[in-house]
């Protein structure tokens, strides 16, 4: 019975296996262009750019292809707070959980649907999936992926000032990844740790975890130590602060402030130093030294655009100034903070500048402050209270829903030592019913890929018959048109009609040129290799030089002409926008065949142009309407100041 059911999964294994070991080549160019799209997206921002690449990934229809082009986009979503795009990779991680039931996919799901709301600025919503997708990880004892869900949950409780809770959720943390001596989430959990014991003053336990974070960072390779140093000194700085020991306070700052390149290569970090050393000042009577800080930081982060920097730079000087009885100045700089806090929804500095403009406007518009920040306190102490009561309450359900499941399980240990002897005398039936749907499948997909090679086949034949009418108008330009116009020229001449003569024999020129670019090249009696050769000896010129890469290495005698055809008008409409739009002194082809499909790269270093601004002309728009009708893929990439690069990818059903 054993060596039965043995041979029977070979058999499944062998036939499951067979048409993946065909699949890694041909899916290399998707791949290529995939990463490709990723780094145009992180640049432009463009939202159309991920559908585009997932319909790429869902073409190669490999599991592996699909979720790294999901996670990709969907983080890259998140960074550029693309929220159409984030919510698209939720859904397409749901559709993908549906046909698989990996328990792995479900929680990124989870994960990318916390994004959404992170960026929806709704915290309640992103703590919930963020700890469903938690519980998942855990389920699959993938302890690293479980930490890192509880460092973006730790984040969103210090954030929503839940501090207790933050530093419970570190702590779980910690307890799961230490056993794995991993060095980099272990170090972010003791940074934030010390995060929180700072802010919940205990500052002497928060220097002894920032220590054992820098410990760590010396571990991880090529870290640049000495900005960490920086990042280590500005954290042991603030906490000297908060105990208001200022003069061990700047002898840290001073520490930050030395490292070389530090205001350049770390330049928040610098900002931060400079005013921690600046505001330990002041508190000690230099008020010179700290304004001449301040406004130096200031004057930094206007030039970076800093908004949550900026509220600190205009309340600290608001503070000075107030304390140097410059009226005036502290309203206005008080004033300054108050708006851009309000503007980026800032409300614990809302209610500080609030409190600080109440103090410094006398009459009714001070009482006005000072009622509008009391409203505010009260509506923040309200949300406070209920987003603690909110995470308390999902881990409250989720652990009375563990101990449920764990009943659950008993129970259904129970009934499966029932049905085992059941199942097994079924093994043998399935399994042979498993085999005939396998048979069944591979012949569908056999049917399948003759039909996709039918329809590509009809494309061309298609394109064969439109290129055969533009030869029967080119020789009728040609023989017809073109004879026709030279005999009225001739007698124009003999009856000297000298100037009508002249601008009917440019007519004649143009109707000779129109005829040759509507003419088809013929593959069968002169080369591909050839054809290209004689095209770059057409444009010859001493100021730019073309260059053709790896044309031997595609096999073109099994190529199709008409796909010959499309890659050789892409190639004469490149080297004429490189005449006379690029001023491009090298133009370069490449070209590279795998066993599914043919690739050709060109690119040029002329001055290119932003394809987030200006779109394509005609040439390119015909250009890339020709290589999709064809099933082909088309991308162009191009920067000002640094050439242009086109991909061309068209596979080669049918040849």
């Amino acid at each position: 019975m054993k060596q039965q059911q043995s041979k029977i999964f070979l058999l499944m294994f062998f036939f499951l296996s067979f048409p993946l070991f065909s699949q890694t080549e041909e899916n290399i160019g998707s791949s290529d262009s995939i990463v490709m799209l990723l780094k145009e997206y992180s640049k432009t921002k463009d939202g159309n750019l991920p559908q585009k690449a997932f319909l790429i990934a869902e073409q190669t229809k490999i599991d592996s292809v699909l979720k790294k082009t999901y996670f990709d986009f969907g983080l890259q979503s998140y960074f550029n707070k693309d929220t159409a795009n984030i919510k698209l990779t939720e859904r397409k991680l749901q559709k993908l959980y549906s046909q698989t039931k990996e328990p792995a996919t479900l929680a990124k799901r989870y994960y990318y649907k916390s994004l959404f709301h992170k960026v929806q600025l709704r915290a309640d919503s992103a703590f919930y999936y963020l700890h469903k997708s938690k519980n998942i990880s855990i389920q699959l004892k993938d302890s690293l992926e479980a930490t890192r869900r509880l460092l973006s949950m730790a984040a969103i409780q210090f954030f929503e000032k839940d501090f207790l809770g933050s530093e419970i959720t570190i702590i779980e943390g910690l307890r799961m990844v230490e056993p794995l001596e991993e060095v980099f989430f272990t170090g972010l959990l003791y940074e934030r740790l010390a995060n929180v014991l700072f802010i919940t003053e205990r500052q002497e336990e928060a220097r002894k975890y920032y220590l054992k974070f820098f410990e760590l960072q010396k571990r991880i390779p090529k870290v640049k130590l000495k900005y960490e140093k920086v990042r280590l000194n500005l954290h042991l700085a603030k906490t000297y602060e908060a105990e208001q020991n200022y003069t061990k306070a700047i002898e840290y700052f001073r520490k930050c402030l030395l490292v070389d390149s530090v205001k350049t290569k770390s330049t928040y970090r610098y900002e931060g130093a400079l005013e921690g050393f600046s505001f330990s000042n002041f508190m000690l009577g230099n008020k010179k030294l700290a304004l001449k800080g301040y406004l130096e930081v200031l004057k930094s982060r206007q030039a970076r655009g800093h908004k949550r920097g900026l509220i600190f730079s205009y309340s600290l000087l608001g503070e000075l100034y107030a304390d140097d009885n410059k009226k005036k100045k502290a309203i206005f700089y008080a004033k300054k903070a108050l708006k851009v806090a309000k503007e980026i929804r800032q409300s614990a500095k809302t209610s500080e500048n609030l409190f600080f403009l109440s103090n410094l406007v006398k009459g009714e518009k001070g009482r006005q402050y000072l009622a509008a920040r009391a409203m505010l306190n009260d509506s923040l102490y309200k949300r406070e209270r209920g987003l603690k009561n909110q995470f308390a309450k999902v881990r409250y359900e989720t652990e009375k829903k563990e101990i449920e499941n764990r009943l659950l399980k008993q129970e259904n240990s129970r009934r499966k030592l029932e049905l085992e002897r059941q199942r097994q005398q079924k093994v043998i039936g399935w399994l042979l019913a498993g085999g005939s749907l396998l048979f069944i499948g591979f012949g569908a997909s056999i049917v399948f890929n003759r039909r996709k090679k039918m329809i590509f086949e009809a494309k061309l034949q298609q394109v064969a018959i439109r290129e055969k009418e533009r030869q029967q108008i080119a020789k009728s330009l040609h023989d017809e048109v073109a004879g026709d116009i030279r005999m009225l020229h001739l007698k124009l001449a003999t009856n000297k009609h000298l100037e009508e003569a002249g601008k009917l024999e440019v007519i004649k020129e143009n109707v000779r040129n129109l005829s040759h670019q509507l003419s088809s090249e013929s593959f069968d009696s002169v080369t591909f290799k050839d054809q290209v050769i004689n095209l770059i000896s057409d444009f010859f010129e001493s100021n730019i030089r073309i260059k053709i890469q790896e044309i031997d290495a595609v096999g073109w005698l099994k190529i199709n002409n008409s796909i010959k055809r499309t890659l050789f008008l892409s190639i004469r409409e490149s080297i004429q926008n490189t005449h006379k739009h690029t001023q491009a002194t090298a133009l370069v082809l490449e070209f590279r065949e795998t066993k599914k499909a043919v690739f050709l790269t060109i690119s040029d270093n002329g001055q290119g142009f932003d394809t987030a601004v200006k779109q394509k002309g005609i040439g390119l728009k015909n250009m890339q309407e020709r290589i999709e009708e064809i099933n082909g893929v088309f991308f162009i990439e191009s920067a000002l100041d640094q050439g242009t690069t086109i991909h061309i990818q068209i596979e080669k059903y049918g040849t």
